[in-house]
């Protein structure tokens, strides 16, 4: 069950991530806010050793770099990032 509602924050995440990066119409401090629930998460499950887990770290950390007004990230990696996400989240919800 909770892999389940991971997988939903996962998707949620990467889709706002994705209207930010892209379309710029969320505030930046609703996505540092989702940067850092997915650090924590990652952090969390960094314990099992799971490659997953150490992506999950270096997309939040992105993702908070991007809230930040000044820095712009490329949109491939917007795009990189909110797929790996989406897929992410996908599977925990076929699980």
């Amino acid at each position: 069950m909770i892999i389940k509602i991971l997988g939903i924050l996962d998707i949620f995440v990467g889709i706002c991530f994705w209207l930010f990066g892209i379309f710029h119409i969320l505030p930046e401090g609703f996505i540092l806010i989702l940067g850092l629930f997915l650090l924590a998460k990652g952090v969390v499950f960094i314990t099992g050793l799971s490659i997953v887990s150490f992506l999950d770290i270096v997309s939040s950390i992105i993702i908070i770099v991007s809230s930040a007004s000044e820095i712009i990230i490329p949109k491939i990696v917007v795009i990189i990032i909110t797929l790996f996400l989406l897929q992410k989240g996908i599977f925990s919800m076929l699980s």
